[in-house]
């Protein structure tokens, strides 16, 4: 279930202990605490983008690429939910630890669990009434138009369109990988449609993105993609999936469906 007090109150939470010290430094300056800059002991040391304003999200999919992602999202200062079926993974998160094999996340962990904006669960339903973004991710391969990833996908949407039948604000899906216009057009809007009983580009908004590394396999290749591709319905989902990445300092390559 999910657990909204923890995820709400910060007094209530425990910050994750770990016996390295985070290479790491935080600003709190706009009212929500961010991380600014990184090491993870070893490489050279670099700047995060520097978040604007905390933003709601939810991740559906926590293997390689949606943890890594929730976990960035939520050390730059956002307010993240986790969304797996994988209690496992969902555990791993919310007692401050990380199955992914990468230098540095078990830094970003421990700061992140001083923030308190990043949590699990396996339910995708009050994950997006509690959130304005949803970034999915199916798989961690670079095809994602498998039948077995489409599959995935109409199941993901089925939640979340049920979930936005009974939101009154504006909802932004970001499917984060490339995929054909027919397969958006004519598949899996039409679910969100039918589950939500709403229009997209009224109720909803529908994006892709993809950055130009096709697969982020670390925390450099997330915060410094070359190229981020958006594949976009109207200019307000596109203009909200821009706003995810304000101070990512990647090319931003825009296409209409």
């Amino acid at each position: 279930m999910f657990d909204s007090q923890r995820f709400d109150n910060s007094h209530d939470h425990h910050a994750y202990a770990y016996g390295s010290k985070p290479q790491l430094a935080v600003d709190n300056t706009r009212g929500f605490n961010r991380i600014v800059a990184f090491s993870d002991g070893s490489a050279q040391g670099y700047q995060l983008p520097k978040c604007r304003n905390s933003k709601r999200i939810s991740v559906f999919g926590l293997g390689h690429n949606g943890a890594l992602s929730a976990i960035c999202m939520a050390a730059i200062g956002h307010k993240v939910i986790g969304v797996d079926l994988d209690q496992r993974r969902i555990n791993a998160l919310n007692q401050g630890r990380t199955f992914l094999d990468e230098d540095g996340l078990p830094e970003l962990l421990a700061q992140i669990g001083t923030f308190c904006n990043l949590v699990a669960t396996d339910d995708g339903f009050n994950a997006v009434k509690r959130s304005d973004y949803s970034l999915i991710y199916v798989n961690d391969d670079a095809d994602s138009t498998t039948s077995v990833s489409i599959d995935k996908l109409k199941i993901i949407c089925e939640q979340i369109g049920l979930s936005l039948r009974y939101k009154e604000h504006y909802h932004n899906i970001v499917f984060c990988q490339q995929l054909a216009s027919e397969i958006v057009k004519d598949v899996l809007i039409p679910i969100l449609e039918k589950q939500s009983g709403k229009k997209v580009s009224e109720a909803f908004g529908v994006t892709s993105m993809q950055s130009g590394n096709q697969t982020t396999r670390s925390i450099k290749e997330f915060y410094q993609p070359a190229q981020l591709v958006i594949q976009f319905i109207d200019k307000q989902s596109c203009q909200m999936t821009e706003q995810l990445f304000n101070g990512f300092k990647a090319s931003i390559r825009r296409i209409s469906w």
